[in-house]
């Protein structure tokens, strides 16, 4: 839906605006934390639930389910149901497993707000916000045996994406788990509905598995995640590439259900 270098939505709008008409949620599910998800949240004007940090959180808005949802903890202008652990222990489980592999790694934990503007393109706002983590650590590996320090995290329990620019680090959740647990939340509120997932790198995969319609989005090389493609035979994908091609889905989708 953004754009991977300037973080815009302006290509992807037109489609916002037609899932808003018909009064359609539109989920965001992404890596990002929840104070950067909310700016969008709140300029797009949208009323749904959030998925933040590859599935550490759902954000759901304050008595948005006309039922009891257990284990909500109250945040702000939400309820938050909670699958990831700790920003810290997280991050000192990198530099445990990084030292005892002799390899270097640079994680936001470690990384000036200078740093982190560098690698991705944010504008230092942008990059205040994106530090408040959470439940994923993001991080990037140096010279050394890369492998060894993957397993001896795998080993202990915690898993490791790939997403555009960063690995990410979380204690086992991942985005799958928290779009399946929502889905079911919608399920019990509506019966049978439709769900579609638009991804474009690896860390998409989990979300994509639980959706009934996947879309696979082209990314700016000109191609398709090579991890998604390989692993789900059946995902769709779309010509063009980024927000343009999160759009061509939306609009196709939409004819196809006659919505």
């Amino acid at each position: 839906m953004l754009d991977q270098r300037t973080y815009s939505y302006e290509h992807s709008l037109p489609a916002i605006e037609k899932l808003r008409e018909r009064q359609i949620p539109l989920i965001l599910c992404s890596s990002k934390t929840a104070a950067e998800i909310t700016r969008f949240w709140r300029e797009l004007r949208l009323a749904h639930p959030f998925i933040c940090e590859n599935g550490g959180a759902i954000y759901l808005p304050r008595n948005y389910f006309p039922f009891p949802i257990a284990a909500v903890k109250p945040r702000s202008l939400f309820d938050v149901v909670e699958f990831g652990a700790d920003i810290l222990d997280l991050r000192a489980a990198l530099q445990q497993a990084a030292c005892r592999c002799d390899v270097k790694v640079k994680s936001f934990g470690t990384m000036t707000l200078d740093e982190i503007i560098f690698r991705t393109g944010l504008t230092m706002d942008q990059a205040i916000y994106a530090r408040q983590r959470e439940y994923d650590e993001p991080f990037l590996i140096g010279a050394g045996a890369e492998e060894s320090l993957l397993t001896a995290l795998r080993e202990r329990g915690f898993m490791i994406t790939r997403g555009d620019r960063f690995y990410h680090l979380t204690a086992g959740h991942e985005k799958g788990e928290a779009v399946e647990s929502l889905l079911n939340l919608y399920r019990r509120q509506y019966g049978s509905l439709v769900s579609v997932g638009l991804g474009n790198s690896a860390n998409d995969l989990p979300m994509l598995r639980e959706t009934d319609l996947a879309v696979l989005v082209r990314n700016p090389d000109s191609t398709w995640d090579a991890e998604i493609t390989k692993h789900l035979r059946n995902v769709e994908r779309t010509d063009a590439i980024g927000p343009r091609g999160w759009r061509e889905a939306i609009d196709a989708i939409l004819d196809r259900f006659g919505a």
